[in-house]
């Protein structure tokens, strides 16, 4: 049974700093725009499954992040469907505060958050930070539920801003996600 939610510790660098990477995965690591859209176009059905969605409250090095005050966010963990298969693992930190405007950001049910931030013009990312997760990583648990084969994984994270409310997003590719071929 997993527990969730996930770690996702990890030696984050900046894009500048990763090496190693082949093409492939800096089109996918690399893409500023939604990775949304890039995945329903490379897939004939697309789908979000949420794994778990609660309210955690964030370690100090967690709230740096962020850098704001927030200390409690609404932690939201998703897989995303390629036809049916799962190809991404995502994890959102949404801070919970008394700013409505942000309310629909915390009532996305199975909707990618994607669609929703990609459309509003106001939206700003920091920059991309990369990381390897290794066959002992703990997300490799998931990897097994999911019955995929246990190999070191890819991910991405990035703060985004939209009207001044800062969230982390971040999205780790699975085994047999389009990054890895």
């Amino acid at each position: 049974m997993i527990t969730f939610p996930l770690s996702l510790s990890a030696h984050w660098q900046s894009i500048c700093e990763v090496r190693g990477l082949s093409n492939t995965e800096q089109e996918w690591l690399f893409e500023p725009h939604s990775l949304t859209a890039k995945l329903k176009s490379q897939s004939q059905r697309f789908a979000v499954k949420v794994l778990s969605e609660q309210k955690i409250i964030l370690s100090q090095p967690q709230q740096a992040l962020l850098s704001n005050e927030a200390n409690s966010v609404l932690n939201r963990e998703v897989l995303l469907l390629c036809d049916d298969k799962p190809i991404v693992y995502a994890q959102s930190w949404l801070p919970i505060s008394s700013n409505n405007i942000n309310n629909q950001l915390h009532n996305m049910g199975e909707r990618p958050l994607g669609d929703v931030i990609f459309q509003d013009s106001a939206l700003t990312r920091a920059g991309i930070e990369i990381a390897r997760f290794d066959k002992n990583h703990p997300l490799q648990s998931l990897v097994r539920e999911l019955n995929l084969p246990i190999h070191s994984l890819l991910g991405r994270r990035s703060v985004f801003s939209l009207h001044d409310y800062q969230f982390l997003v971040c999205e780790v590719f699975l085994p047999g996600a389009h990054l890895y071929s």
